[in-house]
C-alpha cells in the first residue's frame, strides 16, 4: 500500500498582502445560493479583523417554484431576482454591504472599474453550470493578471461544480501554463496557481451528452424533481458551496490553504485533494494536456435573423 504524503509536504497557498478584498459570486442558483451565505460570514470575520471588504452577486434570474427545496430559497422568495434576495439577505442579517447585478456577468462592468486600487484583491466565485459562463470567467482572471508573470496575482478563481452525486471545487489565479515548480517561491509556498480551466480545460467547453438516454419523465423533470427521481442528490450543491467557503477562509483568513482541488462523492461517501507540491501540480497539468480534444472545424451556418439564447447560471 502506498502512503500518500502529499499534505505533509505540501505549500502553503499565500494571497499577495491586501487591505481590501472585492468578491464576485456569480451565480445564485443552486450552488450559489449556499456558497453566498458562507462567504458573507467570510467577509463578515474579514471586516472584524480589519480588512475592507466587498460582496456583489451576480445572476440575471429569478426564484422560482422549481428553485425550492434544491437552492437556498423559500417560497415567499418566488418571483424575485435571486441576486437581490441573497444581497438584501446578507445585508440584514450581518451588517454587511452586499451589492448586486440582475445581468449575466460582464467584466468591464462589474470588475474593471473596481480593480484598480491598492493593496487590493479580486475575488471570483464561479457557481455556474455551463461553459460559456465559465469562459466569461476565464476570460475576466486573464484580464486581472499583473504585467509580469513574477509578480503576485490580483484576482482568485474559485469554481465548483457537481453531477449527480460528485462534486468538484478549483481554485487558482492564472490562464499562463508554467513549468510547475514556477508556482512556488519556495519549497514551502506557493505564490500562484493554474485556474480551474487550466487543471480542467473540459470546462470550457460544452458537456457531452449524457451517457445514459433519460424516459421522458426524467426530461421534462425540474431539478427538485430530478432530486425526487434520485438523479440528482438533494445535498450535492450544499456541500459543493461548503468545500468553496472552506478554500477561501484557508486561503484569506488563516493562511492555511494546502490544497488547490477537491473532489467527492456523495454516494460513496469518499473524498479527496489534490495539495499545493510541484509534483501533484505537474501531474495535473499533464493529465489536462492529455484531456484536451482536438478542435473540430467550424461550418459556417445561416443567420434566421434571431437572437440564440442561453441559460447562463444555474437554476
Amino acid at each position: 500500500m502506498t502512503i500518500d504524503t502529499s499534505f505533509a509536504r505540501a505549500a502553503l497557498v499565500l494571497p499577495k498582502e491586501f487591505s481590501k478584498a472585492s468578491f464576485y459570486i456569480v451565480g445564485a442558483g443552486g450552488t450559489g445560493s449556499f456558497a453566498a451565505l458562507n462567504v458573507a460570514r467570510l467577509c463578515f470575520e474579514m471586516r472584524e479583523r480589519g480588512k475592507a471588504v466587498e460582496l456583489t452577486i451576480i445572476d440575471p434570474d429569478r426564484v422560482e417554484a422549481n428553485n425550492i427545496p434544491r437552492s437556498n430559497f423559500c417560497a415567499a422568495e418566488i418571483g424575485r431576482f435571486k441576486a437581490q434576495t441573497l444581497a438584501e439577505r446578507i445585508s440584514q442579517a450581518w451588517g454587511l454591504e452586499a451589492g448586486f447585478a440582475c445581468e449575466r456577468f460582464d467584466y468591464e462592468k462589474h470588475i474593471k472599474p473596481n480593480a484598480s486600487g491598492f493593496k487590493q484583491i479580486t475575488i471570483l466565485v464561479g457557481c455556474v453550470d455551463n461553459h460559456l459562463a465559465r469562459r466569461d470567467l476565464h476570460r475576466a482572471l486573464q484580464k486581472c493578471e499583473p504585467y509580469y508573470s513574477n509578480e503576485a496575482p490580483n484576482a482568485w478563481w474559485v469554481d465548483g461544480g457537481n453531477g449527480k452525486f460528485s462534486g468538484q471545487v478549483l481554485i487558482g489565479s492564472t490562464v499562463k501554463i508554467e513549468d510547475a515548480s514556477d508556482y512556488f517561491t519556495t519549497a514551502s509556498i506557493c505564490r500562484k496557481l493554474p485556474a480551474p480551466s487550466v487543471f480542467h480545460p473540459e470546462l470550457l467547453e460544452p458537456e457531452n451528452a449524457s451517457p445514459r438516454p433519460r424516459n421522458a419523465t426524467e426530461r421534462a423533470a425540474s431539478c427538485p424533481e430530478l432530486v425526487r427521481l434520485g438523479e440528482q442528490s438533494l445535498n450535492i450543491n450544499s456541500r459543493v458551496a461548503v468545500e468553496i467557503g472552506e478554500m477561501l477562509t484557508a486561503l484569506l483568513l488563516t493562511n492555511s490553504l494546502k490544497r488547490f482541488a477537491a473532489y467527492f462523492d456523495l454516494e460513496s461517501g469518499t473524498s479527496r485533494s489534490l495539495y499545493c507540491t510541484p509534483e501533484n501540480v505537474e501531474k495535473a497539468l499533464i493529465e489536462a494536456a492529455q484531456n484536451v480534444k482536438p478542435a473540430k472545424p467550424k461550418r459556417r451556418k445561416k443567420s434566421n435573423g434571431r437572437t440564440p439564447t442561453t441559460d447562463f447560471y444555474a437554476r
